[in-house]
């Protein structure tokens, strides 16, 4: 068995520590320093770099750099961690680890996030009004706990009311996660009434929420949040000189503030940390077993990960919840009362974010292939998990994601009927139009969990669940391909297909009952937004011949008019646009109802006889506008499109620039739109 392993778990870790020659130039152990006992699988570290390896069983390390005057730290979990100077060739070095004294005192006071400011602004600045932060004062918590987060919250289920489980646990173990300060001073307290929070409370997910955890029990990680039992969280008791911790991932800090800070490592902080929360089960007997067989899993994210190749880390594809959560920062230090100048990369983010329209439109890859038989059309559309660690969707059982797939006639804009495919269910929507938001009976399919109390009520909150119903939601690295066959009814033969990918934050009767209109965090609710009616993922979009943006006529200088995007309803991107302008000059562009008259004169215009040679009016001016072309002679006007839109209808636009012909005009070629679903 070798002495030692060097880490190369990480693309960057295998750059820095792999290029490095064989031979060793730092050889040393680590021990207990209280017993002298060796101390197998601690991390030495080159501080300030990820170049490090972890000690064999016999406590002995072999470390690859050189250099004079460097600084080597040894961390193991459970120690504080101790730094040497070094100069190489050094061997026989040995690191003595005095263990953190875990405490459990009620009088201890969590640090205020500020104070931690004081050394961490960046941080601190980071996580301030971050969904860790608002986690606290999140309004769908509350109107889901007591109905009071919002107008409508008392709305759809509440589970102080509602709950076959108010009864005999009315807390619940909501603020176990979402108002974690309270919850680790008193254990099982409910959450606290919104509208008079304490500070600890309104911190939501803090500083020392995390980086006090000692322990993460991996045979409980389904109990809910920071529970008795399954995680150690660590209060130390006086004297707060010797016994203050800070449990930290990177394992090669030093700085001691007696009081304050006193670093050790972490390891379980990349991924079982986050797993507190992002993994739980219910329980349906109520015996606080939350591990039994007969408890439905609620948040499925850690063992989810942990199944998937992301998860495991003897494979390339592994990341830890840090590495995607926590996105790298090109922060060169961490700590300004005592910076340690640091590579590029290992310091980290301290938002934390998950369903941003970044996270979600970088999930998926939605693919479609459509057949056009003549008297129909097949489309096969595959949604693909190929960027996420864990089920798509996944957190909260609520969560669900739309696969809407449509065709139509691209003139006239009417629907093609579906003869064959799976179409969406009431869970999609019902009640109302397919324009706004409600998609049940059309084509396409939806993903989630969907649960089934004991009552036979589906789908139901997880604390209510007794049964899964259906889970077809993604796997890391799956794909899942539906088919879907349209009559090919058009008259004008030209036909368009489109599969979008829709991320729903909650069911649609659910919002719809709690008359949302933001999240939890009071952002604008894309659940309830035309024209998606939830935040869009992915789009694919097929077209028999022509599509809806066309081209046509001529130019009569070097005027190239075009268009971005797809005039489709409730666009608020589409744009018309131009090149080959004179720089930095006056402009007009014109948008038309008509491409064949203008008045009672034919179209296209000649314009010779005023002045333009070769020139052409190609579209009726029915909307006048005048601009600037940018200094490299481009220029673009974006044409926001109602929701919903009059469908078929067809526009056209055309450019104007000055020129040193009679009429002092030159015309662009124009671009017709028809404006599609």
């Amino acid at each position: 068995m070798l002495p030692f392993r060097l880490s190369c778990s990480h693309w960057l870790s295998s750059v820095l520590i792999c290029a490095f020659p064989l031979a060793a130039q730092a050889t040393g152990v680590v021990i207990d320093g209280a017993t002298s006992l060796p101390i197998a699988g601690a991390k030495v570290t080159l501080q300030g770099t990820p170049l490090h390896t972890f000690t064999a069983n016999d406590g002995s390390f072999s470390l690859p750099i050189s250099g004079a005057g460097v600084t080597v730290v040894a961390a193991g979990k459970g120690y504080f961690n101790a730094g040497q100077l070094v100069s190489t060739p050094a061997s026989g070095l040995s690191f003595a680890l005095t263990k953190v004294p875990v405490g459990n005192d009620p009088t201890y006071q969590l640090l205020d996030p500020q104070t931690c400011g004081i050394c961490h602004p960046d941080q601190v600045q980071q996580w301030t009004d971050s969904p860790m932060n608002r986690a606290g004062t999140n309004t769908w918590v509350y109107d889901t706990f007591d109905g009071t987060g919002s107008p409508g919250g008392a709305g759809g289920f509440v589970y102080q009311r509602d709950s076959v489980h108010s009864a005999s646990n009315p807390n619940s173990e909501c603020a176990s996660c979402h108002q974690p300060e309270p919850w680790v001073k008193q254990p099982f307290l409910a959450m606290e009434p919104i509208g008079a929070l304490s500070p600890g409370a309104m911190h939501g997910v803090s500083c020392e929420t995390c980086h006090k955890i000692a322990d993460v029990d991996v045979g409980k990680l389904n109990f809910p949040g920071i529970f008795p039992g399954a995680v150690t969280f660590n209060l130390p008791s006086a004297p707060l000189t010797t016994h203050q911790v800070e449990y930290g991932l990177l394992g090669d800090a030093t700085y001691v503030l007696p009081g304050m800070m006193r670093p050790a490592y972490q390891p379980q902080l990349a991924a079982e940390v986050c797993g507190v929360c992002h993994q739980d089960k219910n329980d349906p007997d109520g015996d606080g077993d939350f591990e039994e067989p007969n408890g439905v899993i609620s948040e499925p994210t850690y063992f989810e990960w942990k199944a998937s190749p992301y998860g495991d880390p003897d494979s390339p594809q592994y990341r830890s919840c840090v590495d995607c959560h926590m996105p790298a920062t090109n922060d060169t230090t961490f700590c300004v009362m005592s910076p340690v100048a640091r590579t590029p990369g290992t310091i980290r983010s301290h938002r934390i974010e998950g369903t941003t329209p970044q996270f979600l439109e970088n999930a998926a890859e939605l693919a479609m292939q459509v057949l056009d038989l003549g008297f129909g059309l097949v489309a096969v559309v595959d949604v693909e998990n190929r960027h996420v660690g864990h089920h798509l969707p996944t957190g909260v059982t609520v969560r669900n994601m739309v696969l809407l797939v449509e065709a139509w006639d691209t003139e006239t804009g009417q629907r093609l009927p579906q003869i064959a495919g799976e179409t969406l269910n009431h869970l999609a929507g019902t009640g109302g139009a397919p324009e706004d938001g409600y998609y049940d009976g059309q084509p396409g399919r939806l993903y989630a969990k969907v649960n089934r109390a004991a009552n036979g009520t589906s789908p139901t909150f997880f604390s209510e669940a007794t049964t899964i119903v259906s889970d077809n939601r993604i796997p890391a690295g799956a794909s899942d391909t539906t088919s879907y066959i349209f009559a090919n009814t058009s008259t004008s033969g030209r036909v368009t297909v489109r599969a979008r990918l829709i991320y729903r934050r909650a069911w649609r009767a659910l919002i719809d009952a709690k008359q949302w209109t933001t999240d939890g965090h009071g952002n604008p609710l894309a659940d309830v937004a035309a024209p998606y009616y939830g935040h869009l993922m992915e789009e694919q979009t097929w077209t028999s011949g022509a599509g809806p943006v066309v081209a046509f006529g001529t130019a009569c200088g070097t005027l190239a008019a075009g268009a971005q995007g797809v005039p489709t309803s409730g666009a608020d991107d589409f744009k018309i646009t131009l090149a080959g302008a004179p720089p930095s000059s006056p402009l007009l562009m014109w948008f038309g109802l008509s491409d064949s008259m203008v008045g009672a004169l034919p179209l296209p215009l000649d314009l010779t006889l005023l002045g333009a040679p070769g020139c052409w009016l190609l579209t009726s001016l029915d909307d006048l506008h005048v601009l600037a072309s940018s200094p490299a002679g481009t220029a673009e006007i974006v044409l926001p499109i109602p929701h919903p839109a009059p469908l078929g209808v067809q526009l056209f636009a055309q450019w104007a620039a000055p020129a040193s012909n009679l009429l002092g005009l030159e015309t662009s070629d124009a671009v017709g739109f028809i404006l599609q679903r």
